[in-house]
């Protein structure tokens, strides 16, 4: 009987010291990050980019009003990116406030600014689509008045998306220190997200102090790079 109990006891005291397994919530985290990513290609290549046609207001009012459900859909699909996106960045914090709680917990919170700018800028999405509903309110403007404050709401858009990427930057910065000085994540991946937070804050600063689109495209690139390797990592890599 003594030596059962001695067995027992020490099972127990085993279990007790055990590491909680990473996998769950790396699998959670990955989900999310999937889901993110393809909400936001959705939004942008399957509704935004069969609406609006660079330069041309008319075309785009048109391309609205006849494909409503559509343009409403992007903006939901928008929705449902940022949403993904924030719960993403809470499912790592219970991955990672481990290896440093407050790096962690400034992780959520610019990934949290992110996601309320983020919100609030969809506003201005959807704002073209009631300025071409026909509302009474509107008819002091004439057509290529509204057409024009259309394409001007959808322009705003673009640059507040941009004003975001502030934010998007900053939040990788603390999740790719906690990478870095964590022992179950590949180093590698730590340096590509304080890369892609250095590279992203220089792009928005390319976007309004000296706007070439080839090059913001280029400096967000090592992003795009760093996160969808991680995602991967997330869903089948990590074994721990």
């Amino acid at each position: 009987m003594k030596r059962i109990t001695e067995n027992y006891l020490t099972e127990n005291n085993n279990l007790e010291g055990a590491t909680p397994s990473k996998r769950p919530a790396a699998r959670l985290a990955g989900l999310f990050f999937l889901l993110m990513v393809a909400f936001g290609i959705s939004a942008e290549i399957l509704f935004r980019q069969k609406i609006f046609v660079d330069g041309d207001a008319a075309t785009t009012a048109d391309n609205i009003i006849s494909n409503v459900f559509l343009y409403r859909a992007g903006i939901v699909s928008d929705l449902l990116m940022t949403l993904c996106y924030l719960i993403t960045a809470l499912i790592l914090y219970k991955l990672l406030s481990s290896v440093n709680k407050n790096t962690a917990s400034v992780m959520v919170i610019f990934a949290t600014a992110g996601s309320i700018l983020l919100m609030a800028n969809i506003l201005t999405q959807f704002a073209p689509l009631v300025i071409l509903n026909g509302n009474e309110y509107l008819t002091a403007f004439d057509a290529n008045q509204l057409e024009s404050l259309s394409m001007l709401f959808f322009q705003l858009y673009e640059h507040g998306y941009m004003i975001g990427q502030i934010f998007f930057a900053l939040w990788v910065l603390p999740l790719g220190l906690l990478i870095y000085q964590s022992k179950f994540i590949p180093k590698i991946f730590g340096i590509m997200f304080i890369v892609e937070a250095i590279f992203g804050s220089i792009s928005v600063l390319v976007h309004f102090l000296a706007p070439m689109e080839m090059i913001e495209t280029l400096l967000l690139l090592p992003g795009t790079i760093a996160e969808l390797t991680f995602m991967v990592w997330l869903l089948v890599g990590c074994k721990k």
